[in-house]
C-alpha cells in the first residue's frame, strides 16, 4: 500500500494525463501548452514539472497511455460475444466504428505523433506504441475476417491487409490535415467508409 503522499503523487500524474488526453481531442499538440495541461486540472505548472521532465517527456508517456487504451478498446471490441453472430458486412461496420471513434478521441495526439514518427529513424520508429498498435489492429482484423473463409488465401490475405490500409490512411489523413469534404465527426465518415470497405471486399455479393 503506498503512503498518502505517494499516493496523491500517483494520482496527480494520472490526472496531467488524463488532461492531456482531454485536451487533445478537439486541439492539435502544439496548440497545448503545459499551463493548459496544469490548468485544466486547478495546479501550477511547477507542479507538472515536478512528474515529467518537460513536455516532450510528458508526449512519450501520453502516446504510450493512448496506444495503451485504444489496444484495449480493441480487445473488448474482437472478444465480444456479438462478433460471433454478425455477417462480414455487420463487422465490417462494426469494426469502422471502432477505428473511427478511437482516431476521433485521439485525434490531436494522434497526429502528433504521426509527424514525430516521420522524423526518426527506422530503428527508433519500429518500437513507438503506435506502430505495435497499428500492427496488432492489422492482425486482430485479418484473423477475425479469415474466419468466414473467404481470404484463407495468400492473395485473400494480402486484399485484408490493403483493407486495413486504407482505413488507416483516410482516418491519418484526416487526423493530419482534415481535408474533407467528410471530417472525422461526420457521420457520413463512417457510412461512406464502410460502403467503400464493403465494395473493395466483395461483401455486396457474399449470400449473409
Amino acid at each position: 500500500m503506498l503512503a498518502p503522499r505517494q499516493q496523491r503523487g500517483r494520482d496527480r500524474q494520472e490526472a496531467l494525463l488524463q488532461a492531456g488526453l482531454h485536451l487533445t481531442r478537439t486541439r492539435h499538440w502544439d496548440e497545448v501548452k503545459v499551463g493548459d495541461i496544469a490548468k485544466e486540472i486547478g495546479c501550477s505548472t511547477g507542479t507538472f514539472y515536478t512528474r515529467f521532465h518537460d513536455k516532450a517527456a510528458y508526449f512519450e508517456v501520453l502516446i504510450g497511455l493512448v496506444a495503451e487504451v485504444m489496444q484495449q478498446r480493441a480487445d473488448a471490441f474482437f472478444a465480444a460475444p456479438e462478433r460471433m453472430h454478425e455477417t462480414p458486412r455487420e463487422f465490417v461496420a462494426q469494426w469502422i466504428d471502432l477505428v473511427l471513434r478511437s482516431f476521433s478521441l485521439h485525434r490531436g495526439l494522434y497526429a502528433a505523433a504521426v509527424i514525430d514518427l516521420r522524423r526518426q529513424l527506422p530503428a527508433v520508429r519500429a518500437q513507438s506504441p503506435l506502430i505495435g498498435l497499428r500492427n496488432q489492429s492489422r492482425t486482430q482484423f485479418i484473423s477475425a475476417m479469415a474466419r468466414w473463409g473467404l481470404w484463407n488465401s495468400e492473395a485473400g490475405r494480402q486484399q485484408l491487409e490493403f483493407a486495413h490500409q486504407l482505413v488507416q490512411g483516410v482516418l491519418i489523413n484526416a487526423a493530419l490535415t482534415d481535408p474533407g469534404p467528410l471530417h472525422l465527426d461526420d457521420a457520413k465518415l463512417h457510412e461512406q467508409l464502410t460502403v467503400v470497405m464493403c465494395a473493395y471486399l466483395g461483401l455486396f455479393h457474399v449470400a449473409e
